[in-house]
């Protein structure tokens, strides 16, 4: 059985928002507007400065007084809301501050403070949807100040909670081509924006994301992620020959770097083997092999391609005992052993090495489970072996 080297976006996947979020605790507190000649409302305004003065002071309760009173006579003043959800942040009621925010913002649609406070209060949340959605509004009345790697970031979850993938596709586009987004947040943006979607929803957008970092790499052409996460994109769609001059690429780039080379040569010979090519595969293989001779992907690979063909099988068994030799408790390459072990009529050997597969994780691979039970039933075991065909031919519907 074969090992996959690309995992996509993943796991490893980090993202950008939690990184600058800021609180209420540290936004400076909006100054309350002079030049007021209105006798009511110039009284709201010497009580909210009162307000504010006990804030500073640390006086929560003497505040909140205050504030009560001034909500009681003006519910709909957005800045009385504003400072009771600071007050309330104060205090450590968390979702009483985000009501207050949302209502001051809701009051007084223009004010980019309220609106501000609201969403790094979101992002403190983890509700990234909301976030974006706020930061979307606010960089529209300010993007000099609003849209920035942080807050498109932002913008993407929150278009893409909504399903509105080709908006999303949009924003990081704009994101991945500014020139003042280090290359770095570039790729954790795009990481943390295009992993976890499900296989359906992934096949869509998989053409939409090759020319996202087209337009990566055309703004970063030194990035060695922008080569990786386009080389994987193609994996994913079957795009051989852009695999091939990807990774070509991505050796050119990194000539010093071994463990990197062998990897990419490892996918080199994956993708020449699934074209059908498996003279150049194993040519790459071996070429691999002079740079590292103990490379379990690869050995397990070359090894099993060659079980495949039944072909040159002493050598397969010598490089696929390497693999559990170094990995012990890995079950892919535990059926790459067990199988050729099998196909050089060595069943009873085999089994052992497919009993222990089992233990660590065998069960879950429909292509294992049948090896076993093949195995099995040249043993003679054939109800044991009619048990675990059955849980293959399930495991592969």
């Amino acid at each position: 059985m074969t090992k996959l080297l690309l995992i996509l976006f993943c796991a490893a996947a980090v993202s950008l928002h939690t990184a600058s979020a800021q609180t209420p605790a540290s936004v400076v507190q909006e100054p309350v507007p002079d030049a007021e000649t209105n006798p009511e409302r110039i009284k709201v305004e010497n009580a909210l400065l009162d307000a504010v003065a006990q804030l500073d002071a640390g006086n929560l309760a003497e505040c909140r007084t205050i504030l009560d009173s001034l909500e009681a006579n003006a519910p709909a003043d957005g800045a009385v809301q504003y400072y009771l959800g600071l007050c309330s942040y104060a205090s450590r009621d968390i979702d009483g501050a985000v009501t207050h925010f949302e209502n001051a913002s809701k009051l007084d649609t223009t004010n980019t403070w309220y609106r501000e406070t609201l969403a790094n209060m979101y992002v403190g949340m983890g509700e990234a949807a909301k976030a974006g959605e706020l930061f979307s509004l606010l960089s529209e009345q300010n993007p000099a100040k609003f849209r920035n790697a942080y807050t498109m970031s932002l913008m993407a979850d929150a278009y893409r909670l909504k399903r509105d993938y080709e908006s999303m596709m949009g924003i990081l586009t704009e994101l991945v081509s500014d020139p003042d987004v280090d290359d770095e947040t570039k790729s954790r943006a795009l990481l943390g924006a295009l992993g976890g979607f499900d296989s359906r929803t992934l096949n869509t957008l998989l053409p939409r994301m090759d020319t996202l970092m087209l337009a990566y790499q055309a703004a970063e052409p030194a990035s060695l992620q922008a080569h990786r996460l386009r080389m994987e994109i193609a994996a994913l769609r079957e795009d051989h020959q852009t695999v091939l001059s990807e990774c070509e690429q991505l050796i050119r780039m990194q000539p010093g770097d071994t463990a990197q080379i062998v990897t990419c040569l490892s996918i080199i010979g994956d993708t020449q083997h699934s074209m059908g090519d498996w003279r150049k595969a194993y040519k790459t293989y071996e070429k691999a092999l002079k740079l590292d001779p103990r490379n379990c992907p690869v050995l397990n690979n070359y090894a099993y391609y060659l079980s495949q063909q039944n072909r040159r099988l002493c050598k397969a068994e010598r490089m696929s005992k390497i693999t559990i030799d170094e990995q012990p408790d890995n079950a892919t390459y535990l059926d790459t052993y067990g199988w050729i072990l099998y196909l050089r009529r060595k069943a009873e050997k085999a089994k052992p090495y497919f009993k222990h597969a089992m233990i660590y994780g065998g069960k879950d691979s429909a292509v294992i489970l049948m090896h076993y039970s093949i195995v099995l039933e040249a043993l003679g075991e054939t109800d044991l072996a009619s048990y675990y065909r059955n849980l293959a031919e399930s495991k592969a519907q």
